[in-house]
């Protein structure tokens, strides 16, 4: 056994010497020898996060109960490792990375490392999966054991070499572009390098081939492909998938005709990606002056876009101040929207951070503390936004420097834009829940700004139909005035709109009485004028649907026009239904009824008139139908066969006992 040690420690020994000949720093690691604690350095290395150790300092180091080795991240060995704690982990990223797959790589106990070597600062923290292995940590390599696992590399490629943009493109990957984004109800991923065979055959085996194509065809020109690439990478995968049971077969130029036909559908309907290049959609800044009921976040990020920085670019409080001053925003407003309680929305941080080193000349820290890392924080992208505050994307309306000078500015030109845009017809309400303001500032701002207001107003007739959708006036009203809406004669006068008013005019005046209500009114740029009156017709049933809306009481139809209804009804249905009337004796029951056991009265029953007239009903069998000759008579007991509405069939009798028979069955 001390013999296997001690080679297992000249090994450790020799691929130590050999990492350190290489430019790399390394370590040694307890492994088994303290089961507790494996991965635990054996001595203390921080020195060695500086500089290299000399060959006395490692034949020293390394003894035969040690395991395991560490190799030191960072800028002293030129290396970064990406430390998967799970192989599925791994595998997404060499799918939608591959460029940066065909490197140095360890299989672990539960993942991969994947080695780098670059020059650039990279700070050590986790991602959702695993960890990236910067400065002031260290990776255990090949051939350390522990817990009777030992690290093997599978992948002896060279490591490669990584500048600033490609430490920036995957930094992006774990922390940016994997956030899904809402865009026109679809999520989508951020642009990057999408396996569309797997992310097809994923879609197809849980919601159809055919809406899998659908939606990766959309995906692929959220992504910026055109249509003929997305048709080349897509219609062979469609062709090539198996249909569902069930499904008829198809040939494979039938499965090509129908990808074109979906692919040009994916490209030419919903709303395109626009970009980062048109500033903070509307859907954003509503949401966020809405919500936070403050104008600091949405204004520091349209300026931070206005001065020219740039999407996932990092920046520090310092720059966010110089940026913040120039329209209006204080230091305490930048920290409120960066650090403070406007940074957050549902626990997400709008503008993510991250913790950076300081640099001295030399590229190392090492002489004096000071403080060890800094705050920086990072543009968010559009499509960011969008999946932190959960909102579909929007146009961009066009903003300023000015209009970032005031809240006041900034919303009025949010307001100004809209109604440019749009022309809408909407409730000062629902003007100022989009900017996260009262009704009466809405008002204000249409004055400053000059809008002209259109002043709707749907109507209709009343008659003496229509009387009776007014309302009745109770006791319980304190006020005479119905709010909202109102009676207007053909003079132009004005009255509450009561029933019992409007029946005393309808009266009077006849013709020439109109109900009238008001509208949302109309708001576009132009001249201030005063307010335009524009009459619009209006059914009864939208009109007691509003009332219903405002919370008012609104009374069912009479009894009496309910009654009617039912009466006119009934009778409509007693002169649309046929009878056939067979008069019975003893000598022609068996005739008329061949069984004893005849459905009662659904298709037939049996009947009779009694001495004072009234109708005496039976189930139609043949036993009661000879009770009932005994007791009434023979001629005097009938057999009535119900049809249908739609048949007629003669009646055996020509006398008046049909509409006997017909008044009774109803």
């Amino acid at each position: 056994m001390k013999i296997f040690q001690r080679l297992a420690a000249n090994s450790l020994l020799q691929e130590a010497k050999r990492l350190s000949h290489e430019g790399y720093s390394v370590i040694p690691v307890h492994g088994n020898n303290a089961p507790d604690e494996p991965k635990k350095p054996a001595i203390k290395w921080r020195q060695f996060q500086k500089r290299i150790a000399t060959p006395a300092e490692i034949d020293a180091s390394f003894h035969s109960r040690f395991t395991a080795l560490g190799i030191v991240c960072g800028r002293v060995s030129r290396l970064v490792a990406i430390d998967f704690d799970d192989y599925q982990r791994y595998r997404r990223f060499c799918l939608h990375l591959p460029q940066y797959a065909a490197t140095y790589t360890v299989r672990t106990r539960r993942g991969c490392h994947l080695y780098f070597r670059s020059d650039q600062l990279v700070p050590s923290h986790q991602f959702d999966g695993g960890d990236i292995k910067g400065e002031r940590s260290y990776v255990v390599a090949p051939p350390s054991l522990i817990s009777d696992f030992r690290y093997e590399a599978v992948n002896e490629l060279p490591a490669l070499e990584l500048d600033r943009r490609d430490i920036d493109r995957i930094l992006n990957y774990f922390h940016v572009n994997e956030a899904v984004h809402l865009v026109s109800g679809r999520r989508i991923r951020e642009r990057g390098n999408i396996d569309f065979a797997a992310l097809y055959g994923r879609l197809a085996s849980k919601i159809g081939r055919n809406n899998a194509l659908y939606r990766a065809a959309s995906i692929a020109r959220e992504q910026g492909m055109s249509e003929a690439e997305a048709e080349r990478c897509l219609a062979p995968l469609h062709a090539q998938q198996p249909p569902q049971p069930g499904h008829r077969h198809e040939n494979t130029a039938e499965r090509i005709l129908e990808a074109q036909r979906s692919i040009r559908s994916a490209f030419q309907g919903g709303v395109s990606w626009r970009g980062d290049r048109e500033g903070i959609p509307n859907s954003v800044r509503e949401r966020l002056l809405s919500t936070q009921k403050s104008s600091i976040v949405p204004r520091l990020l349209d300026a931070l876009r206005l001065t020219g920085w740039q999407p996932d670019s990092f920046f520090t409080i310092k720059d966010a101040v110089g940026v913040a001053r120039r329209v209006g925003l204080s230091r305490k407003a930048v920290l409120q929207a960066l650090t403070g309680d406007r940074s957050i929305y549902n626990g997400r941080h709008i503008i993510s951070r991250r913790y950076v080193e300081y640099l001295d000349s030399g590229g190392l820290k090492s002489r004096g503390r000071g403080r060890p890392v800094q705050l920086a924080f990072q543009v968010p992208s559009i499509g960011r936004l969008l999946a932190v505050l959960n909102v579909a994307w929007s146009p961009a309306d066009l903003v300023r420097h000015s209009d970032l000078r005031t809240a006041t500015s900034y919303r009025q030109a949010l307001h100004r834009e809209y109604i440019c845009r749009v022309r809408p017809q909407m409730t000062l309400a629902s003007l100022g829940g989009r900017m996260g303001v009262g009704a009466r500032t809405v008002r204000r701002y249409n004055r400053d700004l000059r809008l002209r207001v259109t002043t709707c107003i749907g109507r209709f007739q009343v008659t003496r139909e229509t009387v009776r959708s007014l309302p009745r006036r109770t006791r319980d009203v304190k006020k005479n005035a119905t709010a909202g809406y109102w009676l207007e004669t053909a003079a132009g006068a004005r009255m509450p709109a009561w029933r019992h008013i409007g029946a005393k005019l309808l009266k009077a005046a006849g013709t020439g009485l109109w109900l009238c209500m008001r509208r949302p009114s109309r708001y576009s740029v132009g001249e201030h004028k005063a307010p335009a009156l524009e009459y619009a017709p209006m059914t009864v049933a939208e009109f007691e649907r509003l009332r219903a809306l405002r919370g008012e009481m609104v009374e069912p139809a009479g009894l009496r026009e309910r009654a009617r209804a039912f009466l006119r009804k009934a009778k409509q249905a007693v002169q649309s239904v046929k009878v056939e009337r067979l008069q019975l004796f003893f000598d022609t029951v068996a005739q008329r009824i061949a069984e004893d056991k005849v459905a009662e009265t659904i298709s037939g029953y049996l009947y009779a008139l009694d001495a004072s007239g009234a109708q005496v009903r039976r189930p139609a069998r043949r036993g009661i139908a000879y009770r009932m000759l005994k007791e009434f008579g023979e001629g005097k007991v009938f057999l009535a066969l119900r049809e249908g509405a739609e048949e007629s069939l003669p009646s055996l009798d020509g006398g008046g006992v049909d509409g006997e028979l017909a008044g009774a069955m109803v």
